[in-house]
């Protein structure tokens, strides 16, 4: 097999016990997938009347464990992303406590950023599909070890049949939220160019405000992250200082 081919996850043999299993997911998953990957025609029955859009408050007593992982409120109003961020948290439930995150320390008591979130309970599947790292980078340094960790995951997701991409950071502050799909592809699809192409279009959205992530903490199944890196017109060299206009257009 071609080392820049993703190979499609095989379903799992190690069937879960626990009360509920779903074989693959909830109908209000189903209905989130479905539309943000555009496949309303592989909709369940029982999940075509379910409004993908609606967003339930934290404060509710709705269980994900029990009835499936649902949109949710973002950190500062961007609910735009919040089929994102769902599509994002059913992706990575699996390797959910593996994820970047912040602590910090208030009141005696230590606090870290995905602790409400890693504490609720999951849905219980009969298949385990385990994302995959793509590349982790650091964004950059604000000060002597506060780092900005950022992580790429690509997660095969059955019955649609679909790769999802992800990106997750240790703060909600960027995105509304700690987790993000950013794109799916096809079974087959390559590393070097259609996976490749997710990540740059990521990079690029906010690039010429910006300059180019500091370090590579983990290459994943990338081969050469920095060479993604130099592909980026970014707008401020290594250095800091600005590029100009002419250099930020092909």
């Amino acid at each position: 097999m071609s080392a820049n081919r993703l190979p499609k996850q095989k379903k799992s043999t190690d069937r879960l016990e626990k009360a509920k299993v779903v074989e693959y997911f909830h109908p209000r998953e189903h209905a989130i997938l479905a539309e943000y990957l555009e496949l309303k025609k592989k909709l369940p029955k029982d999940a075509r009347k379910i409004d993908p859009h609606e967003i339930v408050p934290i404060e509710d007593d709705y269980d994900e464990g029990e009835n499936g992982i649902i949109c949710r409120p973002s950190y500062r109003g961007n609910e735009y992303k919040a089929i994102d961020n769902a599509v994002a948290r059913i992706a990575l439930a699996p390797i959910r406590s593996s994820l970047p995150v912040w602590g910090s320390y208030q009141d005696g008591q230590v606090f870290h950023t995905r602790q409400k979130e890693n504490e609720r309970e999951l849905p219980s599947r009969g298949y385990r599909s385990d994302p995959v790292l793509i590349v982790s980078i650091n964004w950059a340094d604000s000060g002597p070890g506060f780092s900005w960790p950022v992580k790429y995951y690509i997660s095969w997701i059955p019955y649609y049949e679909r790769y999802v991409v992800t990106v997750s950071y240790d703060s909600p502050e960027v995105e509304g939220y700690l987790d993000i799909a950013i794109g799916d592809l096809p079974e087959g699809c390559k590393i070097e160019t259609d996976l490749k192409e997710v990540i740059k279009n990521h990079w690029d959205r906010d690039a010429m405000y910006i300059q180019g992530w500091a370090d590579c903490l983990d290459s994943g199944i990338v081969k050469d992250p920095w060479s993604w890196r130099e592909e980026i017109n970014w707008g401020y060299d290594d250095d800091g200082n600005e590029v100009g206009f002419s250099c930020l257009v092909d």
